[in-house]
């Protein structure tokens, strides 16, 4: 990761969008500090899986407080991180480098961040 490329003021205002556990809190206003936040939640995800919409839902429900897993799943695909069938049935993550600044925001909530 290139740490020069990431503004760690912006990481700060983005991180308070999660609990410390990294559950999602609150959805951010502006729309890059979404895509970060998309990019966290994206990561959750399990890869090489097909996975139905309430499995998917199901997680996606586990992972934020704000009760709007269907705006999650629904933006997600919106930009290609997961892909369904055209019936809706089968969900799968689609596998992309996580941008700098979402691994940097990431690494926040994992067991080993200061």
């Amino acid at each position: 990761m290139n740490e020069a490329a990431v503004d760690p003021k912006w990481i700060d205002k983005v991180a308070r969008c999660f609990d410390g556990a990294g559950r999602l809190v609150r959805w951010p206003s502006k729309r890059a500090d979404q895509l970060l936040v998309l990019w966290v939640v994206w990561s959750y995800l399990p890869a090489d899986m097909q996975m139905s919409e309430p499995e998917v839902s199901s997680m996606l429900r586990d992972w934020h407080d704000y009760e709007d897993y269907a705006l999650l799943r629904r933006e997600l695909c919106d930009l290609d991180m997961l892909r369904r069938t055209p019936n809706g049935r089968i969900y799968r993550r689609v596998e992309h480098d996580m941008p700098a600044e979402a691994e940097a925001l990431l690494a926040r909530f994992s067991p080993n961040a200061a």
